[in-house]
Formats: C-alpha cells, structure tokens, sequence
C-alpha cells in the first residue's frame, strides 16, 4: 500500500469465530517465542486487551511476555504511552484518513516501544469494532496491527460487518498468528543465514583466571552470531561455567540485541565497545561491578623559600601537576613526594572520588601565567596563605583558600611523605605501585 509498503490489507469473511479459548488463540505464538528464547511486547486497543491476555494464559509466559498497555485513544493513551509517542495533532478528515492513521500509529509505536521496552518483539493494534464508528462512510469494522522486530511487517483487517465482540475475537486470532509468522520466519531466515555464513567464527571465547569465560563478538550476520551465541552459552552451561562476560565492539554493535535477548545484560562501556555479562547458576550474581571511583592528582608547589605556588582560575579549579604547572604558570618542577589521599563518598556521577596531592619542588620560579587559564598566580608565604584561609564549606571561596586546602599544604611543608614502591604488574606492561607509610627512624 503506497505510504505503508509493509502492510497487506485482508478482507475477512463474514463468519464469526466460533467457540475458542485465549489459550488456545496464543499457543503458537507462544511456542515460537520459546523455541526462540526470544521476547515480546504487546500494545492494544480494539482487542482491549486480548492479545497480551492470550499469550500470558500459556504455561512459562514470563520467560516471553515482558508488558504491554491497552490505550482506547491517541489522546488518552498519553500518561499511559508518553507524550513522545503522540504524533502530529491534525485530525484525519474522512473514513480513509482515518484507517491510515490506525497503520502509521501501529508501525511508529511498534518500533519506538519495543526499543524503549528491549523487547525482541513488540506488536500493536488499533482500530474500531464497532458498531459505531466515527466517520459515517465507515460501516464495519478495521483494524491495522504492527509487528516490529528481528522482521516487519503489518496487516489490515477489514471485517464484513459491525459485530464488536466478534471483531474482537477475529483481530486478536490474526494478531496473533502474524506474530507467529513473523517469528518464525526471521528464525528461518537466521537458520539460512547461519548456513551461508563464512565459516570464521564470530564469537571467539577463552576460559578467564577465575573459571569464567571470556567472550568477544566479531563481525558479521547478526543471525549467525545470534545462533553461535545460543551454541555457546549451551556448552557453557553444560561445562559449568559461571560468569560469562561477552565484549561486542564497536562495528558489531548490531549484534547487542540478540545478546541481550538471550540474557546479558550491560556491564560498562567505551567508545570502541560494550562488555556485558551474564550470570548463569540460578543465584545472584557475584561479578564485580564496573570501576566506580575516578581518581585526580593535584599539587603543592614550594620554591627555595618554603613559598607556596598559589593560582587563581580563570574559570574552575583544576589540578595543577607538573605539566599543568608548566603549562598554565610556566614554572618547572620535579616531583617530591606523596602528600596525602582524599577519599570522597557519592561524587560526581554518584562515584566516590580519590584526589591525590603530591609535593612538587620548583625547580624555576619565574611565573608566567597563562591568561586563558589563570587570572594570578604568585609565590606565597605561610603568614600570606593564612590571611586568606576560609572554611571549605562557605558559599563562595573565590580569592580564598580552603581550610582542608590548607591541612593538605601543611602536610607538605612540614610532614612527612607517603613513600611509593615500584612493584611488577601481573598484567604486565606499566610497574604498579605500592605507597606506604613513611619508614621508622
């Protein structure tokens, strides 16, 4: 149909349904999701409900069904659905208007709801029954049903007559059987993919210290690796293995859904990739979460005369060590020791934050401030410092220095250093290093 090429239009026959129960309407959708361990939502408006009552009457329905809504109206589905659903607010003008809109509304809510939701699937329904209708050149009763996923595809059911319960009945058993359709087709097509797809595999896994599994996807048809995915986590399960944690790259992305789909969930992510995991023994996961401390470096800058270093931003404060010594005052240091180790609950993003602050000796001391960074930098005094001290939690601290500010300046005046150990990395590369306590005399 021009504007709408994935749907087909079906007349239905005049016939009602005969005796039929919910269970019996959804048992072969509800197999196909299952053979495919895959997922479904579902939102309704003429069928009122029948469709996601059909499939949560099948034995194990929460391993398919996820949620879904029934909403009569565009404008009253708004605090169920979200105003983001709500499209343009031109009314249609006739009859045919009418029955368009009911195809556009399926197809964009069908593909915004199942991103929103993380369904495989979603599928969506709107119509009229009868036997009133709002057009009078509308004399019986439509539907336009959407299913968005793996596939797409739409259907347009017009009935020959004004029956409502009928109508109800006969869209939710079409309803259903497209989404059985549609299911099975793409997991056909995945099969034929699967079979056509160069034999390099596109999940390449290896055991981890801890008797995990470590996973990586590479590129490739998402079907194929959807179906090395389910033959993986199979043989992993059958060998014991416990937290499975799969990296998928950046030029895979595609294959994030099927990953999700069957069971992983995100753990943390970079601009080249996204790693999650999955815990497979039926007991709550023990895998650690993600890095959840940042860590910053700041420093305390003393010349020849025991004088401090001390810089007014131009903007925000900022961490001033070494390079950023040199590049904002264009003073030269070279590192003296560990001063101390601030550690901050629920920081920036909710994460705790370490702040390191080091001693740097001057090894120049003529300033030269860069202006886009900096409105004054000089050299100061302890009695100096101590003329502008301030508490750490006064409203405004410009042109002050902070009480804690100052704990951290005595220490490196007159305290001693954290020592720092050089130790091998079991990881190789880069030396890890220990910090210790300075050494008794």
């Amino acid at each position: 149909m021009a504007g709408h090429p994935l749907f087909r239009t079906v007349l239905l026959n005049s016939e009602r349904l005969g005796s039929v129960s919910l269970t019996e309407l959804g048992q072969e959708a509800a197999a196909a999701l299952k053979a495919a361990g895959q997922t479904v939502s579902v939102f309704e408006s003429t069928t009122a409900g029948l469709v996601q009552a059909s499939l949560q009457s099948q034995p194990g329905a929460s391993s398919f069904t996820t949620c879904g809504a029934v909403s009569y109206s565009k404008q009253k589905a708004h605090a169920v659905l979200g105003g983001e659903v709500l499209l343009p607010s031109a009314k249609p003008e006739n009859g045919e208007g009418y029955k368009d809109s009911k195809r556009t509304w399926t197809e964009t809510l069908a593909r915004l709801k199942r991103k929103e939701v993380g369904s495989t699937w979603c599928l969506c329904e709107s119509g009229a029954c009868g036997p009133t209708f709002t057009f009078p050149e509308i004399t019986t009763g439509f539907t336009a049903i959407f299913v968005s996923g793996p596939i797409e595809r739409g259907v347009f059911l017009e009935s020959g007559h004004n029956d409502r319960e009928a109508n109800m009945w006969s869209y939710t058993k079409a309803a259903l059987q497209l989404l059985a359709d549609c299911v099975k087709d793409a997991q056909a097509q995945q099969a034929q993919q699967a079979q056509e797809m160069p034999k390099a595999p596109l999940l390449t896994a290896k055991e981890d210290r801890y008797g995990g599994v470590e996973a990586v996807a590479e590129v490739g048809p998402v079907g194929a690796f959807d179906a090395e995915l389910r033959q993986g986590l199979q043989g992993w399960k059958s060998a014991g293995k416990k937290g499975i944690w799969l990296k998928i790259p950046l030029p895979a992305a595609a294959c994030v859904g099927s990953a999700v789909a069957q069971g992983f969930r995100f753990h943390h992510a970079q601009e080249d990739y996204v790693m999650m995991t999955q815990w497979l023994p039926d007991s709550p996961s023990p895998l650690p979460r993600y890095a959840f401390t940042q860590v910053g470096v700041g420093g305390i800058v003393v010349n020849s005369k025991d004088e401090i270093l001390l810089v007014q931003e131009r903007v925000s404060p900022a961490e001033t060590v070494l390079r950023e010594v040199q590049e904002e005052t264009g003073i030269k240091g070279e590192l003296d020791g560990v001063v101390s180790l601030r550690h901050s609950h629920n920081f920036r993003f909710g994460q705790d934050d370490i702040f390191v602050s080091v001693k740097v000796k001057a090894t120049t001391e003529s300033i030269c401030i860069d202006p886009n960074e900096l409105r004054d930098a000089r050299w100061m005094s302890e009695a100096e410092i101590k003329e502008l001290l301030a508490d750490s939690t006064a409203s405004s601290l410009d042109g002050k220095v902070p009480s804690n500010q100052w704990k951290v300046i005595e220490k490196a005046l007159h305290g001693s250093m954290i020592e720092g150990t050089a130790l091998p990395n079991s990881r190789g590369g880069k030396m890890s290093m220990l910090y210790t306590g300075p050494a008794l005399k």
